[in-house]
């Protein structure tokens, strides 16, 4: 069952919806420049603790920002899908992925049960 029109302009500002929300998240995690000290940014001193917890702040502020940018790049490629009309059309098996899935998430590749045996898959492999 191929997605309706309605449903398909509904995914596609759901994307676009979150693609906005995500090149702010982006632009707000963009790394602080290297050459500019704490002591420089906030007229304040650091000791050895605050060193840590700064540390501690950036590693997870880059966590977020590759998490951002990854899912950024997701919406594209859904995007070129669904201007291939493929947009509901699972990578792994070719069966439609379903409205209430996408609606869900817009960029989801696979149907639910090939996503279930990709996880699995994955989940064996790390063990």
């Amino acid at each position: 069952m191929s997605l309706t029109r309605t449903q398909s302009d509904t995914l596609k500002q759901l994307m676009e919806e979150r693609a906005t929300d995500l090149e702010q998240r982006i632009r707000e995690t963009l790394p602080k420049p290297a050459d500019e000290t704490t002591l420089e940014r906030t007229g304040v001193s650091q000791d050895e603790v605050d060193d840590a917890t700064t540390n501690a702040e950036e590693h997870f502020n880059h966590t977020l920002h590759r998490h951002y940018v990854d899912e950024m790049r997701q919406i594209e490629a859904a995007r070129e899908r669904a201007g291939s009309g493929l947009l509901d059309c699972c990578t792994d098996c070719g069966d439609d992925i379903g409205y209430q899935r996408l609606s869900a998430q817009p960029f989801a590749v696979r149907c639910l049960d090939c996503q279930d045996r990709h996880e699995r898959r994955a989940g064996a492999q790390r063990r």
